[in-house]
């Protein structure tokens, strides 16, 4: 049965069977036996005709759902197996793009030379995109701004990261009246902090309008080129080397959090690296 989900799932993602059976190294016609044999195993119709090519039906998609995370486990249990044939352990580790663009890459640096049986695959994403692809097995854990905890993931936070108002054009007085300039209002950022600038930053509401765009980097850029003022994370405006003067500390805060399964978190080696990446993350802020 495990092959057949395995090629249900492909199938889902590349669309075509010759795709998924490129994906799989397997033969076209090797996928499809075992698409055949799922379907007799479960007594369920999984496919349908498409034109030329053939999709999921609605039962597949219901059924993947189930599947999907009892085969996530099974692979994590592999991986959990085969740690015990070498004194390195190779995970997967994703970080969102503004903790990539900032303290991130250092802290996972410094935390990888104190855990040296530890070796990280580094992805960057989107945090929405990043906790997708640790639901669907693809990273092992994951680095981003705290999100609403799901049932098969776990949630660890390493740190409250404040947000700073960098004055337009670099500024030493900041100027009121202009435009905030921020993250898109869909991130986790921003539903995180939205709410504490609508309660104690009412001012920014009454007296500026604001710019909502994809990424911090550009916030910044934009405030420089004289465009407005920009909210951007402590850790981006230290790493850009922006002077103290040029930016006001305020009472937002971002929570970051490790993101994992509980099958990685269980493991010998988490419990270390978790409180080695806080205290990094922790150390960085404070000096």
């Amino acid at each position: 049965m495990i092959d057949g989900i395995e090629a249900l799932l492909a199938l889902e993602k590349y669309s075509t069977i010759s795709q998924a059976a490129l994906k799989l190294h397997l033969t076209q016609s090797a996928v499809s036996k075992r698409l055949q044999a799922l379907e007799r195993e479960l007594n369920m119709k999984l496919l349908e005709p498409d034109g030329r090519r053939v999709k999921l039906t609605s039962s597949a998609y219901k059924f993947l759902n189930k599947a999907r995370p009892l085969i996530i486990e099974l692979k994590n249990l592999a991986v959990i197996m085969n740690k015990d044939k070498s004194n390195i352990s190779n995970y997967s580790l994703g970080l969102s793009d503004s903790i990539a663009g900032s303290f991130g890459p250092s802290i996972v640096n410094k935390t990888l030379k104190s855990n040296k049986h530890l070796k990280l695959d580094l992805h960057v994403h989107r945090s929405l995109m990043l906790i997708e692809n640790i639901t669907l097995g693809k990273y092992q854990m994951g680095i981003c701004t705290e999100f609403e905890s799901r049932k098969d993931l776990v949630n660890y936070h390493l740190f409250d990261e404040p947000l700073v108002l960098v004055s337009c054009e670099l500024n030493t007085k900041f100027q009121k009246n202009l435009p905030l300039i921020t993250i898109e209002e869909n991130s986790a950022t921003w539903k995180a902090i939205a709410p504490i600038i609508k309660n104690e930053y009412q001012h920014l509401f009454n007296s500026t309008h604001f710019i909502f765009v994809e990424s911090f980097l550009a916030s910044y850029q934009m405030a420089k080129a004289g465009l407005g003022n920009a909210l951007i994370p402590l850790g981006m405006a230290r790493e850009l080397g922006i002077k103290k003067n040029h930016f006001r500390l305020l009472k937002l805060k971002r929570p970051i959090s490790l993101v994992t399964r509980k099958t990685i978190s269980q493991l010998d080696f988490f419990e270390i690296f978790l409180l080695d990446l806080k205290n990094n993350i922790i150390n960085y802020f404070e000096n």
